[in-house]
């Protein structure tokens, strides 16, 4: 019984306000669309009672402003447009379901502000349905690797379906990829053997998902660490070089929608580069 990815469909979504957060968004959004040559759906919507109440024009006129931006940058990408009365972060974690990637800023107007407890960013990462790629638009966010680097942490087995995510996504940017590993002792590694053979059992962990990865496409560079220390520092620090910085969001039985971990949410706060969640379904019953 193994865990398993959410499925995925053909599209990509992006939500925007048009702001500038927003539009940095959408131009990455766009890129993305293009690396996988799939069409892009740019969603607009809004909370109804409150702050932030435009007319149905104002909709009309963000998302053409959006539809034009992308085709004079991307001219002959496939772009649909939505404009939906309705809360945003629940329009874009419905939109999600049939999509192959969401894509959201971490600020904007009205809705789109950011990823602070409540907004909209932090409630479509909690929910969302499809792979979701959280766009950082502040200057210290930008790679200053060369070439590109993606880091995927993993805490174990569980986490394979973002460590193959990861591995897909490095393959269409022709980047790098590091696989991530931080772990610390527990309780019960009291002697010198003990943490002896954890650091063994961590180190092998890593080292299996790096060689079923490497199996996929041996030419690509591939390079994975087993660090023992705090997984959100770790992979914080990892941030300050990377690309993209790729993680799992695992569903719980007990509540609906993604939970997110301290790990998760410290990333969303602190990571210096662009964050991918990975929604991992849990077991099937047999």
């Amino acid at each position: 019984m193994s865990l398993r990815s959410a499925p995925t469909h053909g599209h990509v979504v992006v939500g925007t306000d048009g702001s500038q957060a927003a539009t940095h968004a959408l131009d990455q959004a766009a890129g993305e669309a293009h690396r996988r040559q799939v069409p892009l759906e740019i969603v607009h919507a809004w909370p109804w009672g409150g702050a932030y109440e435009p007319l149905d024009d104002d909709a009309q006129d963000i998302l053409a402003r959006a539809a034009q931006h992308v085709n004079d940058r991307s001219p002959g990408l496939q772009v649909t447009t939505t404009a939906v009365p309705d809360d945003a972060a629940e329009v874009l974690v419905r939109r999600s379901r049939t999509a192959a990637l969401t894509v959201i800023g971490t600020r904007g107007n009205g809705g789109f502000k950011g990823l602070l407890l409540g907004s909209v960013s932090l409630r479509v990462a909690t929910h969302c349905r499809s792979p979701l790629l959280v766009i950082r638009d502040d200057p210290a966010a930008q790679p200053i690797s060369s070439p590109p680097t993606l880091v995927v942490g993993i805490r174990g087995e569980e986490d394979d379906p973002a460590a193959a995510f990861a591995f897909t996504e490095a393959v269409r940017r022709n980047a790098d990829l590091s696989i991530v590993h931080a772990w610390t002792y527990n309780r019960s590694d009291r002697t010198h053997d003990d943490r002896a053979s954890r650091a063994r059992h961590e180190d092998a962990t890593v080292a299996r998902i790096a060689t079923a990865l490497h199996k996929k496409d041996p030419f690509i560079q591939l390079d994975s660490r087993s660090v023992r220390g705090a997984p959100a520092q770790t992979l914080i620090d990892a941030s300050a070089t990377s690309t993209v910085v790729v993680i799992a969001a695992h569903r719980r039985k007990s509540f609906p929608g993604l939970q997110l971990g301290p790990v998760t949410q410290a990333l969303l706060h602190h990571a210096r580069c662009h964050i991918a969640l990975v929604p991992v379904l849990p077991p099937q019953s047999s």
